[in-house]
């Protein structure tokens, strides 16, 4: 993807400030993405919810395979398909993203990572709104949105401290990483309705 042409004014915001207005159409549109949506609506149903739970553990499982991050994630996400009746044989034959970002210095890594931290501040709202769709009032099928609970805004405080001391030469590549990371998610999420693969 090409580098990101950043307003001039945009230099001299905080890193995070300029994360967030590289990020805010894909972020947008990712707000507006129909699984995602119907969520947030408490629309969804336990099938709609579980396509949309394939589908991103066959985004997290690689992502952090490649990130050079333990299965949290997708070891979350594994256990709500099973709590919804996916054979744990099965998580095995669920297709991956192959078309992840570039994860090649620890700028590249950081951008990647604002998308992640940031989407389980997301989740944990979604979590809320999701409703008995995931069987019941119980948290089963809810682990990945609730992601740490209430140490979500802990862990992204300390990821802040990151995007606080990444060097000025290194904005350029962090910002990049980002946009691709949620460009490369969003493309990825475009076929959740079809993922009956598990």
């Amino acid at each position: 993807m090409a580098p990101i042409a950043l307003p001039v004014d945009e230099h001299s915001l905080p890193l995070r400030d300029a994360l967030r207005s590289a990020t805010a159409d894909v972020h947008a549109r990712m707000h507006l993405h129909a699984g995602m949506a119907a969520i947030a609506n408490g629309r969804i149903g336990r099938e709609g919810y579980r396509r949309l739970l394939v589908r991103l553990y066959g985004f997290y499982l690689p992502f952090e395979a490649a990130a050079g991050l333990a299965p949290l994630r997708s070891g979350w996400l594994a256990s709500d398909l099973v709590a919804l009746g996916t054979p744990e044989s099965q998580l095995s034959s669920i297709g991956c993203c192959p078309d992840l970002p570039q994860l090649d210095s620890d700028a590249a890594l950081i951008g990647a990572m604002y998308v992640v931290e940031g989407s389980a501040l997301g989740g944990r709202q979604l979590a809320r709104n999701l409703g008995g769709q995931a069987g019941g009032n119980t948290q089963a099928g809810k682990r990945f949105l609730a992601s740490d609970g209430a140490d979500t805004g802990r862990a992204w405080r300390a990821f802040c401290e990151r995007l606080n001391a990444v060097p000025d030469d290194a904005r350029r590549t962090v910002i990049d990483a980002a946009v691709t990371t949620f460009c490369c998610f969003e493309s990825w999420l475009d076929g959740w309705e079809a993922a009956d693969n598990a």
